[in-house]
């Protein structure tokens, strides 16, 4: 009887499992397509030609290898929460994972300085503060206490209308990050409302940054 008992249970869970990883599965890829559509008013300003992957079943992959001036490449991964395995969904859950918006970009010319602007106890950067301390870079103030904060290595005041821009924002970024190594510019973003805000305007902010970068380039 306790055999039976423990069989039953085990298909119980068994089959509890394979149907949250489907639904999970089905919910990410239902996101990642209203995803697209909502980004497609966006793209223009940043390229026209567009390849697509899924990696697994939480990040969406896109690629635009001929962007337009001052980008040279422009990448964006949506990192979706992993739904599909409710372990793992409960616990990033639990430490702030929510879906996010990653762009990464080369520029047509290396800016002239590294800038990290970042939420440090953001899911993607609580670690970054201890590494710009590693690396001996500057502190810069924001003007606003406990929100964003700005190490930068090389011009200061080259590094300011970046983070004026950040500021000025109403989208949350967690990371601005420019460098004269490659990206040049990173952005990390909580995915916004994708019923009531534009993707134009997130990727007009986003524009901004890369221009900013470029104009202070070595």
């Amino acid at each position: 009887m306790p055999d039976n008992l423990s069989m039953a249970l085990f298909i119980v869970l068994a089959l509890l499992f394979v149907g949250w990883f489907a639904l999970g599965t089905q919910a990410n890829i239902r996101k990642g397509d209203r995803f697209m559509r909502w980004l497609e008013s966006g793209l223009p300003l940043v390229g026209e030609k567009t390849t697509m992957r899924w990696m697994g079943s939480s990040v969406l992959e896109m690629k635009i290898t001929k962007a337009k001036p001052p980008l040279r490449t422009f990448d964006m991964l949506a990192i979706f929460e992993p739904r599909d395995v409710i372990f793992l969904w409960l616990l990033s859950y639990l430490q702030g994972r929510r879906d996010w918006i990653i762009f990464r970009s080369q520029l047509q010319a290396t800016p002239a300085f590294d800038l990290d602007l970042f939420d440090p106890k953001g899911w993607t950067t609580n670690h970054l503060e201890r590494e710009m301390q590693k690396k001996n870079w500057t502190r810069m103030q924001t003007g606003v206490p406990g929100s964003l904060v700005a190490y930068t290595s090389g011009n200061p005041s080259a590094a300011q209308p970046v983070i004026d821009l950040a500021l000025r924002s109403n989208f949350k970024w967690a990371r601005i990050a420019v460098h004269r190594d490659l990206p040049n510019v990173e952005v990390h973003v909580r995915m916004p409302d994708l019923k009531s805000d534009a993707a134009r305007e997130l990727l007009t902010q986003v524009r901004q940054v890369c221009e900013a970068a470029r104009q202070a380039s070595a």
